[in-house]
């Protein structure tokens, strides 16, 4: 079961409500994208680009697509690359669905808006003026619950039909017996969205609408949120300097809230004690601090659970006057398997022109704490080995200056596996 839930975890991780694509680089969604507007030919439907983080100024594009009644089949809409569509006649009895690309110095990420449909004739005696909304919480065992939307004129019967769709909101089948307005979310949903389809009668006049898609479902055994960026610390690893770290990014089920702590551990990472008071994202060093490593814990929390992420190392922290020191992490890049090679950059230092570098690598826990030096592993390149297999890697690089010299950790590579 914990197997289970955390292969969907893996697979819904930074998706939001209908969920984005798989991102290796570009904007990360928050909230995912919408489409405003009466389903019915004629009228003019609008995209809400939804709401995404991103390293530098995004842009958008869209492009619009036209599908079957259960969002299959779909085709895009040879030029309906804009934020607005205008419905037309090729439209009616159809859903249709967005996708909207941000993009910014990164990179471009894709996410989707729930599907909105089937589209009514330009006169229709019933239309959905406004759309059947999902709530509760997309995971096994939590009901669900679908609001009637809004509908001109006032509908005199309402009937439900709920159906899994794939992760995207897309692709939708019936589910068996699902007719009310509530639905228990099942194992078989672990990994599809789930809508619901709403008829509503007026007369003998009868209108459908699809409801917004829920998240990916998630397994009920699921405890706490996961992250697929760890917390980041930046600053100057030096004394009376004030460090600023970010809370990571992190996927869960419902909203989110975070609890930081920083600790003061010795030059191999261990013997971590929290230091008192320091309980934000960011922090002044101190004497105390002096020679020491510097960790940062965020703590996410759900409605399922808690869950904790630490970020690499920071340090040793030098002196105040110190000749060398360390003003940003080495960079940790390459694949952390065995056979393969990671390699790790020089870092920022100040001051800028600094002399030899020199290199030692170490095996942490998978936390990346309590390091250990490997023996011979003395270059910038160091290849990856089954003993490492369990472990963290990091590399402590170490400059001079004349006659000073200071080390500082690089960022911890992933897991080992």
């Amino acid at each position: 079961m914990a197997a289970r839930s955390a292969g969907i975890i893996a697979l819904a991780l930074g998706l939001l409500a209908a969920g984005a694509a798989a991102r290796t680089w570009g904007p990360t969604l928050t909230a995912q994208p919408t489409i405003t507007g009466t389903a019915k030919a004629g009228s003019r439907l609008a995209a809400g680009s939804g709401t995404w983080t991103s390293t530098s100024t995004a842009a958008y594009a869209y492009q619009w697509y036209r599908c079957d009644a259960a969002g299959a089949h779909c085709s895009s809409i040879h030029g309906a690359t804009a934020a607005g569509l205008t419905l037309g006649s090729k439209d009616v009895g159809k859903t249709m669905g967005l996708t909207v690309t941000a993009t910014d110095t990164s990179g471009s990420t894709s996410a989707y808006a729930s599907l909105v449909g089937p589209v009514a004739t330009a006169t229709p005696l019933l239309v959905s003026t406004a759309q059947p909304q999902i709530t509760g919480l997309a995971v096994e065992g939590m009901p669900l619950q679908v609001t009637t939307g809004a509908w001109s004129p006032l509908p005199t019967s309402l009937t439900y039909s709920w159906r899994r769709c794939n992760a995207n909101g897309r692709v939708c089948t019936e589910i068996a017996g699902a007719h009310a307005s509530a639905y228990t979310v099942a194992g078989e949903d672990v990994g599809h969205a789930l809508v619901a389809l709403v008829e509503a009668g007026f007369g003998t006049t009868t209108q459908a609408a699809l409801s917004t898609a829920s998240p990916a479902v998630v397994g009920g055994d699921l405890a706490g949120p996961s992250h697929s960026a760890p917390p980041v610390v930046a600053g100057v690893a030096a004394r009376g300097v004030q460090l600023t770290a970010s809370t990571g990014l992190w996927a869960g089920v419902g909203s989110l809230s975070y609890a930081y702590q920083w600790y003061r551990c010795d030059g191999d990472g261990a013997h971590c004690s929290s230091i008192h008071g320091a309980t934000k994202t960011t922090y002044r060093t101190v004497v105390a601090d002096l020679d020491k490593t510097l960790g940062f814990t965020v703590r996410a929390t759900d409605s399922t659970g808690t869950a904790a992420a630490y970020s690499s190392l920071l340090g040793p922290i030098a002196r105040a006057d110190a000749a060398v020191a360390s003003a940003a992490v080495p960079p940790l890049t390459g694949s952390a398997t065995p056979g393969s090679t990671l390699s790790v950059g020089s870092g920022l230092w100040r001051p800028h022109r600094i002399g030899k570098l020199s290199y030692m690598w170490r095996r942490c826990n998978p936390n990346g704490r309590i390091c250990i030096p490997i023996a011979g592993a003395t270059l910038a390149l160091y290849a990856v080995t089954t003993a490492d297999v369990g472990h963290v890697l990091v590399a402590v690089v170490s400059a001079s200056a004349g006659a000073a010299s200071q080390a500082a950790y690089s960022t911890a590579s992933t897991l080992v596996r």
